[in-house]
């Protein structure tokens, strides 16, 4: 009996220990899945504890499902303190919606929602619904976790699949199944929870990576056509298969595609124009329907009506090469940030967008087919990342290129001009890598006045007053667009007596947590690298002090430079940073931080000491 109420103190006081320090709780989350005659059926149920008006914000519940997901025995209630119920959900509270994007023309995917609420907390909302597939790709992606900033103190998967059925499942941060057997059936039961939780950190890989989680698909499968994961070649043939029959063009787009390309001999060249054409004649929007998103529209309709999601862009753009005669693959990536890494030994679907490779003598052509960006720039959504290229009977993991420090350099040169009431600044910014993506897109996506405002308040320096500015690209195949501007500053010359110290303008640099808070590795998926020119006028009858005029940093994880060189009436501050990219383990942080916090120190201190 002693032991028994030791037991049921320890479970209590475990339980209050979290519920004193959370909003939510997940208490309890059961997953039964059923394959049956090929037919997949999802059993859902969860409680989710509300313990403040905080927790509120988990009161809403968000059902995604489709045509061929399709959702039913949708149920769901509300239990008090004392686990009575106090409200049942009714059909009148739940509404439906497309999932529909702001970039989508249409889509198979809905969306049942509801909120339930109560006026005493802790209270308890209980839901459940079943999902039924009659074609699957995979069997399940379970991550029994509505958000990382909550705990889940328990949750259970079961999978039952016919004696025979063969299955391939990857367990991350979960022990392995418990697996028992009759001679009909054969059932896979998983248990976990979740109580350390994760927090987000500065360039840390994405959250899933350390989230519990299963992920179970068909070893052979049939998704309109029948297909295997038995290896990338299979998983590769049967998107072979599905792009047949997709690749004819209408008769005056084939004419116009010639009259394009007739006088021309260089394939690249070829490619180039159709790529501008390409980008001026057609728009992206989203199309996920059909074979779950996964099947492109025929190159026809895109050339008939201009516009088509990446899969369908992809595909109509392979057509056009096909038509001239010149090899390209459609090929699925992975694309955003941060990069989730495909794991190569397990086949399946873990990508989530299409672009088209073609291998050239000379240099291989990669190109979004959705981008209004450069010829072959493939940026920073897709770089250096593993992509399954489809080729029949030999699709393979092939690697994107990937951005070299050149690629991502970010130039300043800032003339400042000393005034007894501040300093006016004027920029010459010249932008590539990320920030000019995202310049590049507020340059063409943006008006005048939505432009000015991004600039003023998330793009000049902090510390300074935007007077004018002016952003250009080159040219449309540019992978650099400049930015000048004129801001001024009351923090540039600082006066102390009779003498003036001049501020340094810091590298934007992330701001990344002190080793005893770090947790998460380092992921840092492409270089950073920025070189500035800091040119300050010398007013009038002051002279530069002697003090240290170079500064220098070299690690492993990058380098930096920091000089300082008198001209006749000017300072001239030359400085460099380059970090390189990498995945860096938690055991190697420390000395990462040292490097970095090196240079943070260098950057923050006030350079140059200016008397009379």
């Amino acid at each position: 009996m002693t032991r028994i109420f030791f037991i049921i103190i320890f479970i209590f006081c475990h339980f209050t220990s979290l519920t004193q320090h959370y909003d939510a709780v997940v208490s309890s989350h059961q997953t039964n899945i059923t394959i049956r005659n090929n037919k997949l059926t999802r059993d859902v149920f969860y409680e989710i504890q509300i313990l403040t008006r905080a927790g509120e914000k988990y009161s809403t519940i968000t059902i995604p499902y489709s045509k061929l997901n399709r959702l039913s025995k949708l149920e769901a209630y509300i239990k008090d303190s004392n686990g009575r119920i106090v409200k049942k959900l009714r059909n009148s509270e739940i509404t439906e919606r497309s999932a529909i994007s702001d970039f989508s023309l249409y889509e198979d995917d809905y969306i049942k929602e509801f909120t339930l609420k109560h006026n005493s907390y802790p209270y308890s909302i209980v839901y459940s619904y079943r999902i039924q597939q009659k074609e699957f790709l995979h069997i399940d992606y379970w991550i029994p976790i509505i958000s990382e900033k909550i705990p889940t103190t328990k949750a259970e998967l079961k999978l039952t699949v016919p004696l025979g059925f063969e299955i391939a499942y990857k367990n991350q941060h979960v022990n392995n199944p418990i697996v028992d057997s009759s001679d009909k059936v054969v059932n896979f039961y998983w248990q976990i929870r979740y109580t350390d939780l994760i927090k987000q950190e500065v360039s840390a890989p994405p959250i899933h990576d350390f989230l519990p989680s299963v992920v179970i698909v068909p070893k052979e499968f049939t998704f309109e056509k029948e297909g295997s994961f038995t290896d990338w070649k299979s998983y590769g043939n049967w998107h072979h298969d599905l792009l047949q029959g997709l690749n004819a063009l209408p008769e005056n787009e084939k004419r116009k595609i010639h009259v394009l390309t007739r006088d021309v001999e260089d394939d690249k060249e070829k490619i180039r124009i159709l790529y501008h054409y390409l980008q001026d004649e057609t728009r992206y929007i989203n199309i996920s329907i059909e074979t779950g998103g996964m099947k492109p529209y025929p190159a026809q309709y895109v050339a008939l009506n201009k516009y088509g999601d990446c899969k369908a862009l992809t595909n109509y753009f392979k057509a056009a090469m096909d038509f001239v005669g010149i090899s390209a693959y459609y090929t699925l990536v992975f694309a955003g940030s941060p990069d989730r890494v495909i794991d190569k030994n397990f086949p399946s679907q873990q990508f989530n967008h299409v672009i088209l490779y073609i291998p050239q003598d000379d240099q291989d052509i990669w190109l979004d087919c959705t981008s209004d960006g450069p010829f072959n720039f493939l940026g920073t959504f897709t770089q250096n990342r593993d992509a399954l290229m489809i080729d029949h009977n030999n699709s393979s993991l092939i690697r994107t290129p990937r951005l070299e420090p050149l690629n991502v350099l970010d130039t300043r040169k800032i003339e400042i001009n000393y005034s007894p009431h501040g300093a006016l600044a004027n920029f010459h910014n010249y932008y590539r890598g990320e920030s000019y993506q995202m310049l590049l897109q507020l340059e063409k996506n943006t008006n005048e006045s939505e432009k000015a405002l991004i600039v003023r308040n998330y793009v000049v320096e902090d510390g300074f007053q935007l007077m004018d500015y002016a952003l250009s690209p080159a040219h449309r195949d540019s992978v650099r667009i400049e930015l000048s501007y004129e801001a001024t500053s009351q923090n540039i010359y600082k006066h102390y007596g009779n003498d003036i110290l001049l501020s340094n303008i810091a590298f934007s640099i992330p701001d990344f947590e002190k080793p005893d808070d770090r947790k998460l590795p380092v992921q840092i998926e492409f270089p950073i690298y920025q070189i500035d020119t800091l040119i300050y006028e010398i007013p009038l009858g002051y002279k530069l002090h002697s003090s240290q005029d170079r500064y220098s940093v070299v690690s492993e994880f990058g380098e930096y430079e920091f000089n300082i060189h008198k001209l006749e009436d000017k300072i001239m501050v030359a400085k460099s940073l380059l970090i390189h990219a990498g995945h860096l383990p938690i055991s190697e942080y420390e000395s990462f931080y040292a490097f970095y916090k090196q240079i943070a120190d260098i950057e923050k201190k006030i350079h140059v000491s200016l008397f009379k």
